[in-house]
C-alpha cells in the first residue's frame, strides 16, 4: 500500500485514457448508422472514465486523509457545480433559441420546466447525465472502501445483481406501464441512481486493477497484454450487440458487459502506459485533461449538430457504413474537437468554476 501512497501528479497515459474515451463518445454521437466501430466503443467508452477514476484512487490514495464528508464535499464541487453550471446554461441557450424560432411561449415554459426537472432529479440534460452519474459513483466507493469487509462483498455482488435487474426487467417494466409525465417523474431519477450504483462498479474494479498490476514490472509484458485487450475487445464487443448505457442498455448479456468494460478499459491503460516511452500523447492528453468540458459542451449547444448539417451541406455524407463513412464522421469529428478548443479556452479564463475549480482573483 505505501507504494501508492503520496502519489499526486498527473500520468500522462490516463489523461490519454480519458482522452481516448471523450474521442470515442463524441464519435458516437456523431454517427447515426448501426456499425461495428459504435458497437467497439460503446462497450468501454464510459467505463474507462469510471475505471480511470478507480486506478486513480488506489495510486493516491489522497482519500483516507479525508473524512467522507470532506471527499464527498470535494467531489461537489469538482463535479456538481459544473454540472448545475452546465445545466443552467443550457436551459437558458435552449430558452434564447426557441424564443428566437418564434416557439409559443407555453412551449418554452413546458422546456425549462422539463429541462429543470431533468437537472434537479440527477438525470441530466444530454450528455451531462455523466456528472452526476460520476459523483454518485465515487460516494458510493467512499462509503463502500471505509466499510467492513463484509459489506464490500455485498456491494460487489449487490452492484451486479441490481444492474442486471434494472437492466432487464425494472426500465423495461416502468415504460410499459407508465406514460408521459408520469414515466418522467418515476424514471429519470432511477436512471441517475443505476447509472451512479454501475459507475462504482467500474470504479471499484479500476481500484483493483492498480494492485493487481503493481505485480506487473515489465513494462513490454503491460504492453503485450494491453494489445491483446484492446484488440479482443473489439471481436467481443460485436457479440454482445450494442450498449447504451444512458438508457441502461448493457447489450446482450450482462457477463460480457461488465466483462467488455473491464477488458476495454484494463487495455487501454496498460496500452498507452506502454507507449508513453515513444509517444507523447500530447493530444489525447489535451483531450482528457478537458474531458469534462468536451463531454458538457460538444452536444447541448448545439456543436455537434452544426457541424453534422454543415458537413452534409458541403460535401454530403454516406448513408451507407463503410470506409467513406468512418472517413466523415472522423473529420467531423476533427472539426468538432477544434471548435470544443475555442470552447475550453473560454471556460478556462472566464468560468474556471465549470470545470470544478475556483475562482482566481484575477477573475473576480
Amino acid at each position: 500500500m505505501s507504494s501508492s501512497t503520496g502519489i499526486t501528479e498527473r500520468k500522462k497515459y490516463l489523461d490519454a485514457a480519458k482522452g481516448w474515451g471523450i474521442l470515442m463518445v463524441v464519435f458516437g454521437h456523431i454517427t447515426s448508422l448501426g456499425n461495428p466501430i459504435d458497437i467497439w466503443f460503446g462497450a468501454y467508452k464510459l467505463a474507462v472514465f469510471y475505471f480511470v477514476s478507480g486506478y486513480l484512487l488506489a495510486m493516491r490514495q489522497s482519500f483516507r486523509k479525508m473524512s467522507t464528508g470532506e471527499y464527498i464535499k470535494k467531489h461537489a464541487k469538482s463535479l456538481l457545480i459544473p454540472y448545475f453550471g452546465y445545466s443552467a446554461f443550457v436551459i437558458l441557450y435552449n430558452v434564447i433559441v426557441r424564443m428566437m424560432r418564434g416557439k409559443a411561449v407555453v412551449d418554452v415554459i413546458k422546456m425549462v420546466v422539463l429541462q429543470a426537472y431533468t437537472t434537479v432529479c440527477l438525470r441530466g440534460i444530454s450528455a451531462l447525465w455523466f456528472l452526476p452519474t460520476l459523483f454518485l459513483a465515487q460516494v458510493i466507493f467512499i462509503l463502500v472502501i471505509k466499510s467492513r469487509k463484509e459489506v464490500k462483498i455485498l456491494a460487489a455482488i449487490g452492484t451486479v445483481v441490481f444492474a442486471w435487474y434494472a437492466s432487464a426487467y425494472l426500465f423495461p417494466m416502468l415504460k410499459q406501464t407508465l406514460e408521459g409525465n408520469t414515466y418522467t417523474l418515476v424514471a429519470f431519477p432511477l436512471f441517475a441512481i443505476s447509472k451512479g450504483i454501475v459507475g462504482f462498479g467500474f470504479v471499484g474494479l479500476g481500484y483493483m486493477f492498480y494492485f493487481v498490476m503493481l505485480h506487473v514490472k515489465q513494462p513490454h509484458v503491460k504492453g503485450i497484454v494491453g494489445i491483446a485487450a484492446f484488440i479482443a475487445t473489439y471481436f467481443l464487443a460485436q457479440r454482445n450487440g450494442g450498449v447504451d448505457l444512458n438508457l441502461m442498455g448493457l447489450g446482450k448479456s450482462q457477463i460480457m458487459f461488465w466483462f467488455n468494460g473491464v477488458l476495454g478499459s484494463a487495455g487501454t491503460i496498460l496500452l498507452f502506459e506502454y507507449l508513453e516511452q515513444w509517444w507523447k500523447m500530447e493530444f489525447l492528453s489535451f483531450c482528457g485533461r478537458n474531458s469534462l468540458i468536451i463531454m458538457a459542451t460538444h452536444g447541448t449547444l448545439g456543436f455537434k449538430a452544426l457541424l453534422i448539417n454543415g458537413w452534409k451541406a458541403t460535401y454530403g455524407l454516406a448513408e451507407v457504413a463503410g470506409p467513406r463513412y468512418y472517413v466523415e464522421c472522423t473529420g467531423i469529428l476533427a472539426e468538432l474537437i477544434l471548435l470544443e478548443c475555442g470552447v475550453i479556452s473560454v471556460v478556462k479564463n472566464c468560468f474556471p468554476w465549470l470545470e470544478g475549480k475556483p475562482f482566481r482573483k484575477a477573475d473576480r
